[in-house]
C-alpha cells in the first residue's frame, strides 16, 4: 500500500511537473504576448494594452486583437476608402469656392469696379480665408484617413509605424499650396519694371496666380472616383504585382484609353488658364489698353504655346514674362504627346496589316510573273534578231535592255515580297511559332512513347514465344 501511495504521488507531482512545462512552452509560444514587456519606455509603442493585459490574467489565456478578424479588416478598409472619396469631394468643393471667389475679387478690381480697401473686397477675401481654412482641415483629415487605411492594410497598431518622414513633407508641401490666397486687406511690396522705375504693387496677383495649383485636387478627384481604385480585383492585382494605384496609373491608363480626349482638355486648361493668369500679371502691374485685353492675352498664349512667336505683343511685366516661358515649355511637351498620340493611332492594327500585307504579296506576284514573262518574251526576241544575222547594233541594244530591266524587275519583286514576310513577323507570330513548336514536340514525344510501349509488348510477346518453343523442343527430345 506505502508502494501504491508512494508511486501515486510521484506520478502526482509529474503530472504537475509536466502541465508546468506545458504552461512554460505556451508562454514561449503564444503569438499574443508581445516580445518587448517594458511598458515605458522606448519599446512602449510595440506593446499591445489587449494582449498585455490578457496576459497577465493567465499564461493560457488566449490573446486576441481587433485585427485577427479578416472581414472586419475588409469592412473598415471599405468605410475608409468610402470616407477618403467624401473628404476629397469637400476638398475639391472648397477648393472652386475660393477660386471662384478669387475670380470675382480679381475681375472687379481690374475693372475698376472697387479698390483693394473696399468693404466688398474685404469681405470676399474674407471668405477666401474662410473656405481656405476649411479646405486645409479637409487636408489633415485626408492625410489622417490615409494613414488610417495603412494601418488596417498592414495591421499595425500605432500610427508612427505606418508614418515616414517622406509622409511629412508631402503634407506640409500639400498644407503650404493650399494655404496660398490673396488676404484679406491691401499688402504691397516695392516694385521695379522691366524700365526700372520704382513703385508700389499688390501681391494679390500673384497670389491669385498661385492660387490656381489648387487645381490639382481635379487629379485627385478623378483618382478617388476611378474604377482602377474602387474595383477590388483591380487593387488586388496591383498590390500582388507591386503597383501603386495613384495619379499616375490613372494618368497613363487614360491617356492609353482616350488619348484624344486627354490632349484636348490638357490643351483647353492650359490655354485658359495661362491666357487668365497673363492678363492678371499685366493688368496689375502694367494697366494699359493693350495687355489688358484678354483677346490680347489669348493671342500672346496661343503663339507662345505653339513656340511660333509673332512677337507683335510681348509681356511687359517680370510676372508675363515667367508665365509666357512657362506657356512655352507646356506647349513642347504637350507637342511631344501630341506626335506619340499621333504616330499610335496612324499605326495599322494588326489586321489591318495582315491584310495589307497580302494584297502587297498579290501584287507582286503578279509584277514578278509580268517581269518573268518579258524575260523569256526578250530573250525570243534577241534570239531571232541573231537568227537574221544582219541586224543593226541598235536593235541589238535596245532588245537586251530590255531584258536587263525585266531581270532587275524581278529581282526587286523578289526582294520586296521577302521584305514583306520579315517585316510581317512580330511577337506574336514569334509566340505563335514558339507554341507550335511546342505542341510539334509534345506529341512527337508522345509518339515515341507510344513506340517505345509497344516495342517492349512485342519483346514480351517475342520471349513468350521463345519459352513456348523451347517447351515443344524439350518435349521432342523426350520422346
Amino acid at each position: 500500500m506505502a508502494t501504491l501511495r508512494n508511486g501515486s504521488v510521484d506520478g502526482a507531482s509529474q503530472h504537475q511537473k509536466n502541465e508546468r512545462n506545458m504552461a512554460g512552452s505556451t508562454l514561449i509560444e503564444d503569438p499574443g504576448i508581445p516580445l518587448v514587456g517594458r511598458r515605458k519606455g522606448k519599446f512602449a509603442k510595440y506593446v499591445d494594452e489587449d494582449s498585455m493585459s490578457q496576459s497577465s490574467n493567465g499564461p493560457l489565456s488566449p490573446a486576441v486583437t481587433r485585427f485577427d478578424n479578416i472581414s472586419y479588416k475588409l469592412s473598415r478598409r471599405k468605410k475608409l476608402l468610402n470616407r477618403r472619396r467624401m473628404i476629397v469631394n469637400l476638398e475639391f468643393t472648397l477648393a472652386m469656392v475660393g477660386i471662384i471667389l478669387m475670380f470675382v475679387e480679381t475681375e472687379l478690381f481690374l475693372n475698376k469696379v472697387y479698390s483693394k480697401r473696399s468693404v466688398a473686397s474685404l469681405v470676399i477675401k474674407s471668405g477666401i480665408s474662410i473656405s481656405t481654412l476649411f479646405l486645409l482641415a479637409a487636408v489633415v483629415a485626408y492625410h489622417i484617413t490615409g494613414i488610417q487605411i495603412n494601418l488596417t492594410d498592414n495591421g499595425l497598431d500605432d500610427w508612427r509605424l505606418a508614418v515616414t518622414s517622406f509622409t511629412y513633407v508631402r503634407i506640409g508641401f500639400e498644407l503650404a499650396v493650399c494655404a496660398i490666397h490673396p488676404f484679406p486687406g491691401r499688402i504691397v511690396l516695392g516694385y521695379f519694371d522691366t524700365k526700372g522705375n520704382a513703385t508700389e504693387v499688390s501681391i494679390d496677383a500673384v497670389l491669385s496666380i498661385l492660387m490656381l495649383m489648387r487645381l490639382y485636387l481635379v487629379a485627385k478627384l478623378l483618382v478617388v472616383h476611378s474604377r482602377l481604385l474602387t474595383d477590388t480585383s483591380t487593387q488586388s492585382l496591383g498590390a500582388l504585382n507591386k503597383v501603386k494605384i495613384n495619379t499616375v496609373f490613372v494618368f497613363k491608363a487614360l491617356m492609353s484609353e482616350k488619348p484624344g480626349t486627354m490632349l484636348i482638355a490638357i490643351m483647353c486648361i492650359i490655354f485658359v488658364v495661362n491666357s487668365w493668369a497673363l492678363r492678371t500679371c499685366e493688368g496689375y502691374y502694367h494697366p494699359d489698353h493693350e495687355h489688358t485685353n484678354f483677346r490680347n492675352a489669348m493671342w500672346v498664349i496661343a503663339i507662345t504655346f505653339l513656340t511660333v512667336g509673332y512677337g507683335d505683343i510681348t509681356p511687359n511685366s517680370d510676372c508675363g514674362r515667367f508665365i509666357a516661358v512657362t506657356t512655352g515649355l507646356m506647349g513642347v511637351g504637350t507637342t511631344a504627346l501630341l506626335v506619340a498620340v499621333l504616330a499610335q493611332k496612324l499605326e495599322q492594327t494588326r489586321a489591318e496589316k495582315y491584310v495589307h500585307n497580302f494584297v502587297s504579296r498579290i501584287q507582286l506576284d503578279k509584277k514578278r510573273k509580268h517581269a518573268a514573262a518579258d524575260v523569256i518574251k526578250n530573250l525570243m526576241m534577241l534570239w531571232r534578231l541573231k537568227r537574221k544575222g544582219n541586224v543593226s547594233d541598235y536593235q541589238h541594244r535596245r532588245a537586251y535592255g530590255k531584258l536587263l530591266k525585266a531581270i532587275h524587275s524581278m529581282r526587286n519583286a523578289k526582294n520586296e515580297r521577302l521584305m514583306i514576310g520579315e517585316n510581317a513577323v512580330g511577337v506574336i507570330e514569334i509566340s505563335k511559332g514558339v507554341n507550335d513548336v511546342f505542341e510539334l514536340v509534345d506529341n512527337v514525344d508522345t509518339e515515341q512513347k507510344d513506340v517505345k510501349t509497344r516495342v517492349e509488348a512485342m519483346e514480351e510477346k517475342l520471349g513468350r514465344i521463345d519459352n513456348k518453343l523451347d517447351a515443344i523442343h524439350q518435349a521432342l527430345v523426350r520422346k
